[in-house]
C-alpha cells in the first residue's frame, strides 16, 4: 500500500521550471530566500556579503511621462552601502548595451532625492545574464565582464568605482565551464542553464548555494500559479521576437512602430485576462505601467 502510494505521489510531481525564465528566476531569489541570492552574488562578484537587503521596489519609474520606465528582476542592498541588481535577459537587440546603461543609470540616480548631497549616492552594480553571445564582443573569449569607465591612455585609472556593469554571456560560459569546473561562478551559470543537467548533481556535492537553489527550485516547479505563469510569460515573449522578425524579413520600415505597439496591446491583454503581475507584463512587452492599467 505504501509502495503504490510512493509511486503515484511521484507520478503527480511536475516537471522542473527553467530558472532562466522570468518569473521563475523572480520567484527563486526573491521569496525570502536571502540565502540563496547571497551565494549567486558573491560567487558572481567574489566579495562577502555580509548583509543583504531584498525588499527595494524593482520599479524605475519616472516622473516625466516622456522618460522610458522599466522594470528590474532583482534588486538588492549589499553590505548596506551597494546597489545591485541583476536581470536575465533572453532576447537581444540592437540597443541592448546601451539599455544596459540606462537601467544602471536609473538605479544610481534612484539613491539621490532632492535635497539629499551626492554623498547620499551608493556604488551601483547591474549584473546582466545574457542567453545569448553578443556580437560587439566577438574578440572577448571570457564569458564574464566587467566595465568602467576608464582613461583612455591610463586604462588602469578608473573615473569611479561607483559605476560597474557585469555582463555574463552564458553560451561562452557553458563552454568555459567544461575547462574551469571549480569556478563557483561558472557553476551558477550551468545550473541556470539547465538545473537538471547530470552535472549539477555533482556540482550540489560541494556548493551549498547551488544545493539550495535547486532543492527550492523543485519546491516552487510544483506551484500550478507560478507555472501558468512563466509559460504565459514566455510565450509572451516568443509573439514579440516572432513579430520583430516578421517586421524585419518583410522590410517593413514604415508602421513597423505601430505593429509593434498593437501586438504589445495585444500580448498585454491576454497576460492581463491570466492575471499575471503588472511588472511582468512591463517587462515583457515593453508598455507603461499607465498604458496597461488603460487596458484594464
Amino acid at each position: 500500500m505504501e509502495k503504490k502510494q510512493i509511486t503515484e505521489e511521484t507520478k503527480e510531481k511536475k516537471q522542473i521550471l527553467q530558472p532562466k525564465n522570468d518569473v521563475v528566476f523572480q520567484a527563486l531569489f526573491t521569496r525570502g530566500k536571502e540565502s540563496i541570492t547571497k551565494a549567486l552574488i558573491e560567487d558572481i562578484l567574489n566579495i562577502k556579503v555580509h548583509s543583504l537587503e531584498l525588499d527595494k521596489s524593482k520599479d524605475l519609474l519616472n516622473e516625466n511621462t516622456e522618460d522610458k520606465n522599466g522594470r528590474l528582476d532583482l534588486r538588492a542592498v549589499i553590505n548596506d552601502n551597494i546597489e545591485c541588481d541583476i536581470e536575465i535577459q533572453l532576447s537581444s537587440h540592437e540597443k541592448m548595451l546601451e539599455r544596459f546603461l540606462y537601467y544602471w543609470a536609473k538605479v544610481y540616480a534612484a539613491n539621490l532625492q532632492i535635497g539629499d548631497k551626492y554623498s547620499c549616492l551608493k556604488k551601483t552594480i547591474s549584473i546582466i545574464i545574457l542567453d545569448d553571445e553578443i556580437e560587439d564582443f566577438k574578440e572577448i573569449t571570457k564569458s564574464h565582464t566587467k566595465w568602467q569607465i576608464r582613461e583612455e591612455e591610463y586604462l588602469k585609472k578608473i573615473l569611479t568605482p561607483y559605476l560597474q556593469i557585469d555582463i555574463i554571456e552564458l553560451p561562452k560560459a557553458i563552454k568555459e565551464y567544461e575547462k574551469d569546473r571549480k569556478n563557483e561562478m561558472l557553476q551558477w551559470m550551468v545550473f541556470l542553464e539547465n538545473p537538471e543537467n547530470e552535472e549539477v548533481g555533482k556540482i550540489m556535492e560541494k556548493n551549498d548555494g547551488i544545493k539550495e537553489a535547486k532543492e527550492e527550485l523543485d519546491k516552487i516547479s510544483q506551484d500550478n500559479i507560478l507555472r501558468r505563469m512563466a509559460l504565459k510569460a514566455e510565450l509572451a515573449r516568443m509573439d514579440q521576437e516572432q513579430l520583430m522578425y516578421e517586421a524585419r524579413r518583410d522590410g517593413k520600415a514604415e508602421g513597423i512602430k505601430e505593429g509593434i505597439k498593437e501586438n504589445q496591446l495585444e500580448i498585454a491583454k491576454k497576460m492581463l485576462k491570466e492575471k499575471m503581475q503588472i511588472d511582468i507584463i512591463i517587462k515583457f512587452t515593453g508598455l507603461t505601467e499607465e498604458e496597461i492599467m488603460q487596458i484594464k
